[in-house]
């Protein structure tokens, strides 16, 4: 039963992923493909059983969680932040593919894992996913300086779950879901005011004109003879 829900949720992450392509939002789209697939692997793992090709879709979880979750902190970054700050953003996301790739894939080394009636390989003796976790961090750091509170609850409350999901695996999956959707349905700015261009003098309507813009035609730029 717990096995047939994680498959209709990886549908469901799968469509939501779909939803923030089709709004030209890449990043979220592909660490929704990576959710999708993880809670989708769970729930095939009781089917499939303790064999080769179990454990080669874990390792694609695994390598999924470690090279697509840092896109978070670029994700939140655009998020009305300035222009340096979204720059230095790939460069944190970067460091927390780096560390992922060396401490959670490289030597990993699976066993199983029941739950229900749900069948899943894990890492032996793993710590906590610390890049998974600094990503969220900045997501509800994000969410919490632009006032977006449907966000900043999502994430706590998938904060909460990742702890739950200790003694209650498909807990981290319902969270994960949570927060794609409420990233997916989250409008970003369209342009930050750091990146806008300084205005120009005012012009003869009161208004103000920006730095470059040419003067409309029979206005001020010539004088009438």
């Amino acid at each position: 039963m717990l096995s047939a829900a994680l498959a209709g949720l990886a549908v469901a992450q799968a469509v939501l992923a779909g939803l923030a392509l089709r709004r030209r939002d890449p990043l979220l789209a592909a660490v929704g493909a990576g959710i999708a697939y993880d809670s989708a692997v769970i729930g095939l793992g009781a089917s499939l059983g303790e064999g080769e090709a179990l454990r080669a879709l874990s390792v694609g979880r695994f390598v999924g969680h470690a090279a697509l979750t840092p896109l978070l902190v670029v994700w939140a970054a655009r998020l009305g932040s300035p222009r340096r700050v979204r720059r230095a953003a790939w460069g944190v996301a970067a460091a927390l593919v780096l560390y992922g790739l060396v401490t959670e894939v490289a030597g990993l080394r699976l066993e199983p894992r029941h739950y229900a009636d749900t069948l899943r390989l894990a890492p032996a003796g793993s710590g906590p996913p610390i890049p998974a976790l600094v990503a969220l961090a900045v997501v509800g750091a994000a969410a919490w300086r632009t006032r977006r509170r449907a966000l900043l609850a999502a994430t706590a409350v998938t904060f909460a779950a990742s702890g739950a999901a200790v003694a209650v695996p498909p807990l981290g999956n319902l969270g994960e879901a949570l927060l794609l959707a409420a990233m997916a349905l989250t409008r970003r700015p369209t342009a930050d005011r750091h990146d806008r261009p300084p205005e120009g003098p005012p012009d003869r309507r009161g208004g103000r004109r920006r730095s470059g813009a040419r003067p409309a035609p029979g206005g001020r730029g010539r004088r009438s003879r």
